[in-house]
């Protein structure tokens, strides 16, 4: 996942940010996925792992729109989810927030396999 920061693609929808990279997962699946809520706006863990848990669900239905054109064989992507904003969302949000990330996923890692991006940041 490291690699993910230092040489993946960048989305900011703000209150959430994704790095993607391109990876070989160790299942034959089109994505793996990682959430992180920073513990300087959420002290509580209480806090950090329901967001956390609300954005999985969120992913859990989203994933599915990205995933129906997947091959087996085809690129696997590592995807984080950093959660940066200051308030506790609601579900609806989370499904909204992702929703638009997948959007702007699928476009960037479509260009990115085709190689057709100038610029990687």
């Amino acid at each position: 996942m490291d690699l993910a920061f230092e040489k993946g693609v960048k989305i900011k929808a703000f209150p959430l940010m994704a790095r993607a990279i391109e990876a070989p997962l160790p299942h034959d699946v089109p994505f793996q996925a990682a959430f992180s809520v920073g513990k300087k706006r959420f002290r509580r863990a209480v806090d950090r792992n329901r967001i956390k848990r609300l954005l999985r669900e969120a992913w859990r239905h989203e994933k599915t729109s990205l995933a129906k054109n997947w091959k087996a064989g085809s690129p696997q992507w590592a995807v984080v989810f950093i959660f940066v904003g200051n308030e506790i969302p609601t579900f609806s949000d989370c499904q909204h927030l992702l929703r638009r990330v997948a959007a702007r996923l699928e476009k960037e890692l479509g260009s990115a396999a085709d190689g057709s991006r100038s610029n990687p940041s």
